[in-house]
Order: C-alpha cells, then sequence, then structure tokens
C-alpha cells in the first residue's frame, strides 16, 4: 500500500511520539503497522483515516493509557509552539486542583453528622452541646470519637476513590476501530 504524504509524516510524527514510552522497537513496529491497516481499511471504504485518529500526539497518549505503557521523558522536552487542536491542557485549573480534598472534606462532614445523629446522644433533646465539636468530639468517650473518625475517614477515603476512578474512565476515550486496544 503506498501512503500518502500527510499519512507519511503522521506516522514519523506517531513514531517520534512512542519513544517518549517504554516501548521495544517491535511494540512500536506494530502500531504503526496497525495505523497502516487502518489508514487502508479507511481508503477501501472511501474515508479519511487520518481524520478518524487525530493528532499523533492524542493517538500515541490514549493508545500508551490503554495498554499502560508510562513515559519516560519529560513532555516538555517534544512541546511544540503551537498546541494540537483537541488535545487536553496540561495545566490543571483549579477546581481540578481542588475537586478531590474538597470532595473529601465534605464526605468527612456529612458523615460525622450522620453518625452524631444516628450513634450519639449529642442530639437528644436536653442534653448540654456545649463543649462538642461535629468535626472530632462527638461525645464524652474518647474511643467513641476515635471510633467514628475512623470510619468517617474510611468512608470518606473509599468515596474519593471512586469518583477519581469513574472520572479517569470517564475522561478515557476508545481508539478508533479498536478493541482492547488492538485494531479490527
Amino acid at each position: 500500500m503506498t501512503l500518502s504524504y500527510e499519512e507519511e509524516e503522521f506516522i514519523a510524527d506517531v513514531r517520534s511520539e512512542l519513544n517518549r514510552y517504554e516501548m521495544t522497537s517491535s511494540q512500536t513496529e506494530e502500531v504503526v503497522e496497525q495505523i497502516r491497516e487502518h489508514l487502508e481499511a479507511s481508503r477501501e471504504h472511501g474515508e479519511n483515516g487520518l481524520h478518524d485518529l487525530g493528532s499523533p500526539r492524542m493517538y500515541v497518549r490514549d493508545y500508551a493509557e490503554v495498554q499502560g505503557f508510562d513515559i519516560v521523558q519529560n513532555a516538555g522536552s517534544f512541546r511544540s509552539g503551537q498546541e494540537d487542536s483537541g488535545q487536553r491542557s496540561g495545566r490543571p485549573s483549579v477546581w481540578g486542583l481542588l475537586r478531590y480534598p474538597l470532595v473529601f472534606a465534605a464526605v468527612y462532614a456529612i458523615s460525622q453528622l450522620v453518625f452524631s445523629f444516628s450513634l450519639t446522644t449529642a442530639w437528644v433533646e436536653g442534653h448540654e452541646m456545649t463543649g462538642f465539636n461535629l468535626l472530632y468530639r462527638i461525645s464524652d468517650q474518647m474511643w467513641w470519637n476515635m471510633l467514628l473518625i475512623v470510619f468517617s475517614l474510611s468512608i470518606s477515603t473509599v468515596v474519593t476513590t471512586l469518583i477519581y476512578k469513574l472520572g479517569k474512565r470517564k475522561q478515557r476515550r476508545p481508539l478508533p476501530h479498536s478493541v482492547g486496544g488492538r485494531m479490527r
């Protein structure tokens, strides 16, 4: 199969991007062969195969993420002056930085509130509330406070971890015409 200039350039860019990851030369050639097969199949269907693949950087990033390859070189050393269209920003937003600590704190406060309502006498009518703190001192018994704190911290950790994992799974997009990271 004869490749056009744009397709050859795309494959060359993919090769240079693949050098950033812990991949053997045979794995690199396998990726290139998959791209060639995709381009050939696209031609047979009268489609532009390069349009489906996106930018070389995004294609390699998604492929490496799906396959579990680690980056071995600094990503900034290969950055060009202009960003590819559709590329994720490398600079996190304020919400991106604060999302998980805020979720952790909110879940902790909610679980402490639920525990104090349901498991202690802190909210019983006629019970004096002076000297109690919702975040760490719900009752007069130190062992009971520590137990509730450990439970709340555990629940907060589990919920925050689940939200993190679901967020990562939602961000990951499948490669075009692929099953399990391999081209059909």
